[in-house]
């Protein structure tokens, strides 16, 4: 007989049906309570497979380890807040799945999320400057894809626009914007 042995596996999966569907890194102030209280990620599963998320953690950014069994099925969302108390008075009946520790940088920053053992991951890259959303930077929107299910280059700003309402839309999908662009052709 031997001692008992245990071991955590994590088996491959494909992740690139892992993306990061909304991103609110700048919220504005409310009365006396910091912005930053209300910010929050959201990933969607854009895939037909429900992915394993065990393990996985964020290693830029900010700080976030999926738990054992964290289990994402086929068009689900996982969102994740700064602060619960906040994120569920401003959004109410909305789920929360996690709570991150650090903040979004204001000013942009790497987003990167890392396999156990190195293998794949997801990485995204935002901007508050033009190209970027400038409304997303501190007026109440958030940054989301233009195509939720398709967002094949993330680090791209073309491929982002600010979210159709203020406040964005954690754990759905974005209503598409229905305001018509201004175009100025004279001045």
């Amino acid at each position: 007989w031997s001692a008992i042995v245990e071991f955590t596996f994590f088996p491959p999966q494909d992740l690139s049906k892992l993306a990061v569907t909304e991103i609110m890194y700048h919220p504005p102030d409310v009365g006396l309570t910091d912005g930053d209280d209300f910010e929050f990620l959201e990933l969607k599963n854009t895939g037909t497979n429900t992915l394993n998320l065990s393990g996985l953690r964020f290693t830029s950014g900010i700080t976030f380890t999926f738990s054992n069994g964290a289990a994402l099925g086929p068009g689900q969302f996982f969102v994740m807040a700064r602060s619960a108390s906040q994120f569920a008075s401003k959004y109410p009946g909305a789920t929360l799945n996690g709570i991150y520790a650090g903040r979004l940088d204001n000013a942009g920053e790497l987003l990167t999320l890392s396999h156990p053992l190195g293998a794949g991951g997801l990485s995204v890259t935002y901007g508050e400057r033009a190209p970027w959303p400038v409304t997303a930077d501190g007026f109440g929107f958030s940054l989301v894809p233009k195509d939720p299910n398709a967002n094949s280059d993330p680090d791209n700003a073309a491929n982002w626009r600010a979210s159709s309402l203020a406040g964005g839309s954690p754990g759905a999908d974005d209503p598409t914007n229905t305001i018509a662009p201004v175009v100025i052709n004279e001045v």
